[in-house]
Formats: C-alpha cells, sequence, structure tokens
C-alpha cells in the first residue's frame, strides 16, 4: 500500500515543518555566528588554515563511500524492519571503513603537508566519522513523517554543545583544537539524540542492501565528484600558498555561504519529503517547485548579496585588523553564492523523483569543468584567479540544474528566470539604497558599529520595499489589461 496524504494534509505539515526547521535554523545561525566570531578573535588565520585542511581531506575521505541511506528510506514508499536493519549495516560498514582509511592516511597526509599537528587533527576526523555510523536507522522515518521538531532540537543541542565545549578551549588554550573538540563533543551528543527520538533495535541486514543500494549507488559518485569539486580549491591553496592564505580564504567562504546556507537548509529538508509526496502528479510536481524556487530565492539572495555589500564593516566591527584581507573574498563570494538560491529546491527535485542518474551526470559535467578552471586560475593568478574561476564556474553550474530542471518537470529557463523577476529588481533597489546611505553623512557622523547595524536594515527596508512597490506596479499592470479587454469586449 503506498504511503499518500492528502493535500491539505500535507501542505499544512509543511508549513508546520518549515517554521519548526526556519527556527531552528535561526537559533542554529545566531550561535554558529556567535561562535566563528569568537573563534576568529581568540585564534589566527593559520589555525584556521590547518582546520580547513584537515576537514577538507577528512571530507574527500568520507566521500568515497557517501551513502545517501537516509534519502533512500524517504524515497522508499514502503519500509520494513529489512529496510532500516540494512540501513545500519551499510551506515556502520561504512562509518567503520572510512575511519581506519583515513586513520592510515593521516601520517602520510601529515609528511606531503610538511605539517605534523595534522596527524593527531586527522585521528580525531576519523573518530567523528566512527560515530556517524552509529545514529539510529529510524531517524530519517521522522521526516519521512513531514515531522521536524526532533531535527530542529537536534541541530540546536549540537551547536550548543559545540559552542560551550568549544569556546572555553579556545579562551585558555588559544589551539585549533578547540574546535576539534567542540566537533566530537556535537557528534556525541547528536547520536544519542537520534536513538531518543527514534529508538531502533540495532540489528544487522542484508535483506534490503540491493534495493538501497541501486537508490544510493548514482549518490555515491555524485558525493565523490561534489565534494572533491567542492574542496580542490582549499587543499591546493593550502599546498601552494600556505596555512594563512588558506585559513583566509576558507573563513571567508565559510562566511560568505552563511546567510544562504541557513535559509536554505531548513526550506530544502522540508521538500524533499514534500515532492516525494507528489512525485507521481506532473503538474502539482511543476506547480510545488516554482513556488519553492521563487520563495527561495526571495528570501536567500537579499542576505547573500546584503552581506557582500557590508563586509567591510562586518570585518572592521566584528573580526579585527588581521582579518582585513578576506573583505574582497565575502564580497565576491557573497553574491555569488546567493545566486546558487535559484537551483537550491533542484535537488530534492531530483532525488523525489529517483533521477539520481540524472544528478550524476550533471555533477560529473560540473566536475570536468570547474575542477581544470579553478586549478588554472590558482596556478596562473594566485587567489584572486580561484575567485575568478569560482565566478564562472558557479554560473555554469546553475545553468546546468536549471536544465536539469526542465528535463524533469518542462518548466523552460525562461520560466525559472521569470519567477524570480521581482527580486532581481528588488535586489537593484536595495543594492542602489546601501550605496548612496554609506555615501552619505551618515558614515562620518555615527560610530562604526552602529553604522554596521543601521545599515543592514537600510538594505532590508530596501529590499521589502522593493519587492512591494514591484508587486503594486505588476498588479496595476495587471488591472489595465483586464480593463482594456473588457472594453473591447464591449463590457
Amino acid at each position: 500500500m503506498t504511503d499518500r496524504t492528502p493535500a491539505p494534509s500535507v501542505r499544512n505539515r509543511l508549513v508546520k515543518g518549515f517554521a519548526w526547521t526556519l527556527s531552528s535554523r535561526a537559533v542554529v545561525a545566531l550561535l554558529s555566528f556567535i561562535s566563528s566570531i569568537v573563534l576568529a578573535r581568540l585564534l589566527m588565520p593559520e589555525d584556521f588554515g590547518l582546520f580547513a585542511m584537515a576537514i577538507s581531506l577528512s571530507a574527500v575521505v568520507q566521500a568515497l563511500a557517501a551513502l545517501p541511506l537516509s534519502e533512500a528510506l524517504i524515497q522508499t514508499s514502503e519500509v520494513d524492519d529489512d529496510h532500516i536493519g540494512s540501513t545500519y549495516t551499510l551506515a556502520v560498514a561504512r562509518a567503520v571503513l572510512l575511519s581506519v582509511v583515513l586513520g592510515v592516511a593521516a601520517w602520510p597526509i601529515a609528511y606531503l603537508y610538511h605539517e605534523p599537528r595534522l596527524f593527531g587533527i586527522l585521528l580525531a576526523m576519523a573518530f567523528i566519522m566512527l560515530l556517524s555510523g552509529f545514529f539510529s536507522p529510524r531517524w530519517a522515518l521522522i521526516q519521512k513523517q513531514l515531522s521536524f521538531g526532533p531535527s530542529a532540537v537536534q541541530s540546536i543541542t549540537l551547536r550548543m554543545t559545540n559552542m560551550v565545549v568549544a569556546l572555553p578551549i579556545a579562551y585558555f588554550y588559544r589551539s585549533v583544537w578547540a574546535i576539534i573538540i567542540g566537533m566530537i563533543a556535537a557528534q556525541i551528543v547528536s547520536v544519542t539524540l537520534t536513538h531518543c527520538y527514534a529508538p531502533a533495535p540495532l540489528r544487522f541486514s542484508t535483506k534490503r542492501i540491493r534495493a538501497i543500494w541501486s537508490f544510493s549507488v548514482w549518490g555515491t559518485f555524485s558525493g565523490i565528484l561534489n565534494t572533491i569539486n567542492q574542496r580542490i580549491d582549499t587543499l591546493m591553496i593550502g599546498s601552494v600558498l600556505g596555512h594563512r592564505e588558506v585559513g583566509l580564504y576558507w573563513y571567508a567562504d565559510d562566511k560568505a555561504v552563511l546567510p544562504t546556507r541557513e535559509i536554505t537548509t531548513p526550506l530544502v529538508v522540508v521538500l524533499f519529503p514534500g515532492l516525494s509526496r507528489v512525485k507521481d502528479d506532473p503538474v502539482r510536481l511543476a506547480t510545488a517547485y516554482r513556488r519553492a524556487q521563487s520563495l527561495l530565492f526571495a528570501a536567500c539572495v537579499p542576505a547573500g548579496v546584503g552581506f557582500g555589500l557590508v563586509a567591510d564593516q562586518f570585518v572592521n566591527v566584528l573580526l579585527g585588523e588581521k582579518w582585513l584581507p578576506i573583505i574582497p573574498i565575502i564580497q565576491i563570494l557573497a553574491p555569488l553564492l546567493a545566486l546558487e538560491a535559484l537551483i537550491a529546491s533542484a535537488k530534492p527535485l531530483a532525488m523525489a523523483n529517483g533521477r539520481t542518474r540524472d544528478l550524476f551526470r550533471r555533477d560529473l559535467m560540473n566536475f570536468a569543468f570547474r575542477t581544470p578552471v579553478v586549478l588554472a586560475g590558482l596556478f596562473l593568478f594566485g587567489l584572486p584567479g580561484v575567485l575568478a574561476a569560482r565566478a564562472v564556474t558557479t554560473i555554469y553550474g546553475i545553468g546546468l540544474f536549471m536544465w536539469l530542471v526542465r528535463k524533469i518537470t518542462g518548466i523552460t529557463l525562461f520560466q525559472q528566470l521569470h519567477d524570480c523577476r521581482r527580486s532581481f529588481g528588488a535586489l537593484a533597489i536595495m543594492a542602489a539604497g546601501i550605496f548612496l546611505f554609506k555615501a552619505g553623512p551618515a558614515a562620518h557622523l555615527l560610530p562604526s558599529g552602529v553604522m554596521f547595524m543601521v545599515t543592514i536594515a537600510v538594505g532590508g527596508l530596501c529590499y521589502v520595499a522593493g519587492h512591494l512597490l514591484l508587486w503594486l506596479t505588476a498588479l496595476s499592470a495587471d488591472g489595465l489589461i483586464l480593463a482594456d479587454k473588457l472594453s473591447r469586449a464591449g463590457c
């Protein structure tokens, strides 16, 4: 019997799920922001560079056997105990294998990078990787039922644990180990919470491995390509330019994506199970996707672009002089990454329809283009070359995803852009408002901290006002068109 829920029930639960996830992400974003600012003041860019290389290396190793197990359970119409047991078997086997691989590779990697401290850090990352295999195998079923409260509690608790553990260690020892120990504590708490909310008998099974693998295999290949694609710049900058430069680049990249990531994540988490419910109705699927895409873009793009416009104030007020070199990096990357909101709904759309092979093809094409362009930019022009390459390859990647959406739903590229037209117009109004305000007399009269906060408020007001103005203009235009049609009809 297929799991079908009437549309109003699904819609109501999606709205509740979005409220839960959005509120939790807001809290998580605030805690993450505070923690990252304090750590940036206590630690040096070189410490962040060391962590960036370790987290990138562990991510590449982890991607070698990445299995979207939760997505496989959510996408499966009928889940039985054998699905649960097989999922647990795959998760534990994967975690053990990868932790051993990373642990064995720790010393050779530290030797190649001429950095002995990497050895201990990579061993700690291997332990975190081992813990990841012991999440409750029934955890994904909570999301499948469109219940997002437990995930919200888990996210907030994880971030608070990380913060409470990491900050005192950073204050007293000024060491990169503050970040690592905070991650270990958070992982232990996170695993424990999944078993509290979704208890399950921890038994091994192989009966459904073939079915789960048939869904996951293309996701595994995509994960490998995406991880290498996303981490190659960090790894190569660390090797070519040194710890300080990669620390600056990684921190700027992490902050640049923060506004967009914290808004898209809750929506995408809700979207995947929601789109899975309507995957057999092409009209409802296309309508749901268009609405989600326009909403995501309207919510995300002002945060990313606005952050780029106030990057100079952000660094001067909150981070201090040692972080000044990241200003131009954020100014370039934050607006660029905000544009990816155009296609944030594409991956859950494809996975909801079981189109993981198409995702792999898209990721393969993106990998074949992005990696050589980024490496060429680095070796020819250094960090500016990497930033230019990121701009070109991001636009290319967005185009590939929009093409995939057209293939699945029939929504043309023009329609996908047209749905976001008011957001583009409001963006232009917001940017003009921020530029004019920063060039005005307030810049010389207000303290820097106050100026920073007021600039953010001005940008937000301009964006909302721009949306309202363009909506009223479109409404008036529609009214005139309707009146013209009625008059021609003789009414």
